[in-house]
């Protein structure tokens, strides 16, 4: 039986979205263990890492991007609070807004637990040329997009009141 281009297509779609899959599920195994490490809760694990990626932002942000409810942000942020990694302060620019903003100088111990992760990534991203670097970049950020907007839809699903 001889394949044809679209049999060969469907089959790297598949391979790429069993790998995607097994990312996603070690990436979300080790981000519970290293909560584990520290005694926090994996969604604290990721939060923080969201804050260190996309920098300080309010609670209402923070809600948004992880598609937690307020009352559920709140209380995540009072444990990191709690563990020194974050802290609020007022907006020098609206005093009357609240901003979540990372503790950096607290983050050693997490910091080493991700330092072989980003060492391995970065000789996994080292082989590829810069071309085929732009090509896998513009492939995460879509993806990133669509599963944040994924997410979200899906919290908003979760929230709603029943009828």
């Amino acid at each position: 039986m001889s394949t044809t281009p679209e049999m060969a297509r469907e089959d790297l779609l598949a391979q790429l979205m069993r790998e995607l899959r097994l990312m996603s599920s070690f990436d979300a195994l080790f981000s519970h263990a290293v909560a584990e490490r520290v005694g926090v809760h994996a969604t604290d694990i990721e939060t923080m890492d969201l804050l260190n990626t996309l920098g300080t932002m309010t609670a209402g942000e923070l809600s948004g991007r992880t598609g937690l409810t307020s009352g559920a942000t709140t209380r995540l942020i009072d444990r990191l609070v709690r563990k020194g990694y974050v802290r609020r302060k007022a907006d020098e620019s609206d005093r009357r807004r609240v901003l979540i903003e990372p503790i950096y100088e607290n983050l050693d111990e997490i910091e080493q637990l991700y330092g072989p992760m980003a060492d391995g990534m970065t000789r996994v991203m080292s082989a590829f040329t810069d071309a085929q670097l732009a090509v896998i970049i513009d492939f995460v950020r879509r993806s990133n997009a669509h599963v944040s907007e994924v997410n979200s839809s899906l919290r908003a699903q979760l929230h709603e009141a029943p009828d």
